[in-house]
């Protein structure tokens, strides 16, 4: 890696432009990299990994001057920006309408920024002149992470992203050296220099179930109306779980209604099966208490909250729900933008490793792998000197049949090896059979990747935990004062009301003593004994 010079001010990159041909490491999420390609003096194309990402640049939730936007449904579609007539938002299907946009859009005159997701950079080069137009693929370390299953997709970004006139791939979290392929590996990269740069703390949280635990911070939440950390209150959420299912278990065991709670992932019709009932949400729609977000908005992606810690729940029963350390925890830790907001760059990770008697060590799976992709070269230079193409076009159909279990790609007529399936195999391992076996080997790899490890006694308020705090039912003095804290609010959302309810349910004759004793006697009482004397 190169060190950059940048010019940046309160933590925000303010450069013209970013370097050209390279990998750009901006070491910092949230530092407005994105905002330079968008803003700047040249035509650009900015590729990224999620229609989440393209809805939240073109309808942000923020306006300049920070005030709510509240955008409708209906509102939201591929088009030109309401904010910003240089912005044209691509995303879905390119029918003849988004087409007919798109063509008016690059008659106007002025610089244009199209912003697109992976999907759309091939469909876009027919339609435009590449020379003329950069392009900045965003979030790039995702081209080697999910390339299981988008594998066309960035097949296609990587044979077109040298058609353009200049090319960047940006990310604050790069593919690590060991895992980087080699298409990759040939392209300089740079590090942006920052003089100062915030660290991440973690508080893990181990538990026996991880949906279990989540559901009882949030009923801590529910029933004391805050969270506390570091000895400041919390009053908002946010879940970070790459799993619908894991999603609605906690909605399940929690109890939440719609009112409550927010929930962005893919709007399609099996998460509306497994949601059941369950709204799907976005980043543009005004916030709620609890926010449950999927890998769809990981990165990128812009929230706004005061008081807001962010969860990340890991269970072992669900690989998809074991994030990387080294990628998605620093872009989860940037999601929140509220300069203000206490737990900026803190996350509370809720795990449950997974006891495995035996697993493969890494270096006996990287020697496997190495020796596979010897044979897949030798391969390769056969076919390539292969005469006759009824062997090829057989082998060619085996090899589409293989999918992303070959290690042989087709490309301009000739045969290549394709080490990105390796790497992704080689990381994957690394991922959830070495980071993830153990409690001591997951902080072991906070400390490595140089994060803060939030210490037990960071956690006590009056010398209790506050984990063992919020995973204990509340006392009926927690109650009371939560009783008496609703009681004395001029109105009530509906989250609150049932809050309410709940607690005179459980606690009946609370409504009596209120109107008897009033809310400032009641709040002296210690306990029902007591209450129970003084309106009898």
């Amino acid at each position: 890696m190169i060190p950059f010079k940048i010019q940046e001010r309160d933590g925000f990159l303010t450069m013209d432009d970013f370097p050209e041909n390279c990998i750009f490491n901006k070491v910092k999420t949230g530092c407005g990299a994105t905002t330079i390609a968008l803003t700047n003096n040249e035509n650009y194309i900015i590729a990224v990994p999620t229609k989440e990402l393209v809805v939240n640049k073109c309808y942000p939730p923020k306006d300049k001057d920070g005030n709510d936007n509240i955008w409708k449904k209906s509102q939201i579609q591929p088009g030109v920006s309401p904010v910003n007539e240089n912005l044209f938002g691509l995303y879905g299907n390119l029918n003849r309408t988004v087409k007919a946009k798109l063509k008016k859009f690059l008659t106007k005159d002025g610089k244009k920024k199209i912003l697109c997701t992976y999907d759309k950079v091939s469909t876009l080069i027919p339609l435009i002149n590449p020379l003329e137009f950069k392009i900045l693929v965003d979030e790039y370390h995702n081209l080697l992470k999910q390339y299981g299953f988008r594998t066309k997709v960035i097949n296609q970004v990587i044979e077109k992203f040298e058609l353009f006139k200049s090319h960047c791939f940006l990310t604050a979290t790069p593919i690590p050296e060991q895992f980087k392929p080699e298409i990759f590996a040939g392209i300089t990269e740079y590090v942006a220099d920052w003089k100062t740069v915030d660290k991440i703390t973690i508080y893990p949280c181990l538990c026996q179930s991880a949906s279990t635990t989540a559901a009882k911070i949030i009923k801590h939440y529910q029933d004391n109306g805050y969270f506390v950390l570091d000895g400041v209150k919390s009053e908002e959420a946010y879940f970070f779980v790459n799993s619908v299912r894991e999603i609605k278990t906690i909605l399940t065991k929690s109890k939440l209604t719609n009112d409550d709670c927010r929930i962005i992932c893919a709007d399609d019709e099996l998460n509306h099966y497994k949601l059941e009932g369950f709204e799907i949400s976005s980043s543009t729609a005004p916030a709620k208490r609890f926010t449950f977000v999927t890998c769809k908005a990981f990165e990128g992606v812009d929230f706004y909250s005061e008081t807001a810690i962010c969860f990340i729940v890991s269970s072992s029963n669900n690989k998809h729900t074991l994030i990387s350390i080294d990628m998605d925890i620093p872009q989860i830790a940037g999601r929140i933008r509220t300069k203000s907001n206490p737990f900026r760059n803190k996350i509370v990770h809720i795990f449950n490793p997974k006891a495995i008697n035996y697993y493969r060590p890494f270096d006996v799976m990287k020697e496997e792998i190495e020796d596979e992709l010897a044979t897949a070269r030798k391969r390769v230079e056969q076919l390539n000197k292969e005469p006759d193409t009824k062997i090829l076009e057989q082998q060619d159909k085996e090899f589409e049949k293989l999918g992303i279990d070959t290690y042989i790609i087709k490309r301009n007529d000739r045969y290549e090896v394709n080490d990105m399936v390796a790497q992704l195999k080689l990381y994957q391992h690394w991922t959830m059979r070495i980071v993830y076996k153990s409690a001591e080997s997951l902080i072991e790899s906070y400390k490595e990747l140089g994060m803060v490890i939030g210490k037990a006694h960071e956690w006590d308020i009056k010398d209790e935990d506050v984990m063992k705090k919020a995973l204990t039912p509340p006392q009926f003095r927690d109650r009371l004062k939560r009783f008496c804290d609703l009681k004395e609010k001029a109105t009530l959302t509906d989250s609150e009301k049932q809050e309410l309810k709940d607690i005179t349910d459980k606690y009946p004759f609370l409504e009596q003593g209120c109107e008897k004793l009033g809310i400032n006697q009641l709040k002296r009482t210690r306990t029902i004994k007591e209450i129970k004397a003084l309106i009898e």
